[in-house]
């Protein structure tokens, strides 16, 4: 029995995400991977996902706080 669903935005694949939904997996969540915002929007958008994981280690690739900002402005 699946519990809920889980957004992870991870630019890239690495230990981190993949531990990330190796325990979403073990939890019974269901797991969707994102690797850039728009992604995660329309992702969001489509599965109103209960828990959104941002990864904000690389910077460089995406503006974590701001895409924290549009998720919660949707969730509303």
């Amino acid at each position: 029995m699946l519990l809920g669903t889980v957004l992870l935005v991870f630019a890239k694949e690495d230990s981190q995400n993949n531990g990330f939904c190796w325990a979403c997996e073990k939890a019974n969540f269901r797991c969707n991977v994102a690797r850039t915002p728009e992604v995660a929007l329309e992702c969001f958008l489509e599965k109103h996902h209960d828990l959104v994981i941002i990864d904000h280690r690389h910077s460089r690739y995406f503006d974590a706080e701001a895409l924290c900002r549009y998720v919660t402005l949707l969730y509303q």
